[in-house]
């Protein structure tokens, strides 16, 4: 039995509706079923995935890409764009698993909808940027670069660092380049 100082240092987690009914398997409601098939909730809405159960999961789609599982961690962003289409985040780190499997266009369309969805998001303005830079279209890239710098400019984001990186080195080629 838990003494009364005990119990009041235990956290306690209030589950809402659709966390106790997504963990005790109950069906979606016919209700969250029409909102789906009329676009007015997205899938996770509909089964009762809260966002913060899905960023767990993302967390491990994360882990897998970092540790070159790239077909894993496919499927794991597929499942999470597919549960919620509106997350930039959910499209940016696909586009990011696209890119390291050398899918450059499925990874450029990812990260065009990450940015439809968050303009200022740093980690799609860069891996875009870097794209556009791979594809030879230099203008387009930099504007990019230039775009995640000036939505972080303290460089928190590693994506930003690599973004400044990119641009010194550009310069630093540019001004080496004789001039014809």
């Amino acid at each position: 039995m838990l003494c009364r100082k005990q119990f009041c240092k235990k956290k306690i987690k209030i589950m809402t509706k659709e966390e106790k009914n997504y963990k005790t398997g109950v069906q979606p409601t016919q209700e969250a079923m029409e909102k789906l098939a009329t676009g007015q909730a997205t899938l996770a809405e509909a089964v009762g995935l809260s966002r913060e159960q899905l960023y767990e999961i993302a967390q491990q789609g994360y882990r897998l890409l970092n540790s070159g599982k790239l077909e894993e961690a496919r499927q794991i962003y597929a499942g999470l764009v597919a549960a919620n289409p509106y997350d930039s985040v959910f499209h940016c780190h696909l586009g990011a698993v696209y890119w390291r499997m050398g899918d450059l266009e499925k990874a450029f369309e990812e990260y065009d909808a990450s940015l439809r969805f968050n303009i200022a998001n740093v980690d799609a303005l860069a891996g875009r940027g870097e794209l556009y830079l791979a594809k030879g279209d230099a203008k387009k890239g930099i504007a990019d670069l230039r775009a995640a710098l000036e939505n972080d400019p303290e460089g928190k984001h590693p994506a930003t660092v690599r973004a400044r990186a990119l641009l010194l080195s550009l310069r630093n080629a540019a001004q080496n380049q004789p001039v014809a």
